[in-house]
């Protein structure tokens, strides 16, 4: 799972969440990147629009989302 970095955050009043800093910058992430969210009924996935322009990976991250919340054990 190297290529995978777990983390938590939580929503503000407001709705908004902080993305941890080390996934900021290994993602290059910087102030108004772009990002595209889908939601599922238990899960939701930010991705860099460029990235999404290119290939929307969405459902396959989704997937491996799931896979990795069920080696860690977690539960909703």
């Amino acid at each position: 799972m190297s290529d995978v970095t777990v983390d938590t955050t939580r929503v503000s009043e407001r709705g908004q969440i902080v993305i941890p800093k080390d996934v900021r910058d290994r993602m290059g992430l910087n102030i108004g990147t772009r990002l595209l969210v889908v939601a599922t009924n238990d899960a939701i996935i930010l991705q860099k629009v460029d990235l999404a322009a290119e290939r929307l990976r969405a459902w396959d991250l989704l997937e491996k989302a799931r896979m990795i919340v069920q080696k860690l054990g977690l539960k909703k």
